[in-house]
């Protein structure tokens, strides 16, 4: 998403990013009170909340969009690299073969566990 932008509209996205702060802020605590509430009452959308964590973490971290932070750590231990071989095995310590499935998982694990 690397569009050119003139001088004046870089300005104003600046200005609107930092005006939603406030609105971030609290969708983060929004967010926060649901995912709480849901463990007790509605597993399944606690579960929706923290994938939706998960995807928009990895985004923060120069991931991709759609794309777990099990699924990216599980190619990182694949290619050999230390933090991704660190991560899987935290992983699979918490979840045997967790980064083996990621792996292979056609929707990179980015879908609400059954029940």
């Amino acid at each position: 998403m690397n569009v050119k932008l003139s001088p004046i509209r870089r300005i104003l996205h600046v200005v609107a990013l930092v005006l939603i702060i406030p609105i971030l802020l609290l969708a983060g605590i929004v967010i926060l009170l649901r995912y709480l509430w849901s463990i007790f009452v509605n597993v399944p959308r606690a579960w929706l909340i923290a994938l939706t964590i998960d995807d928009a973490t990895n985004v923060a971290l120069n991931g991709d969009l759609g794309q777990s932070i099990s699924s990216r750590a599980a190619q990182a231990w694949k290619a050999g690299k230390p933090w991704g071989c660190i991560l899987c095995k935290l992983l699979d310590e918490v979840s045997p073969n967790h980064c083996a499935i990621a792996l292979t998982a056609p929707d990179q694990n980015l879908e609400v566990p059954p029940g």
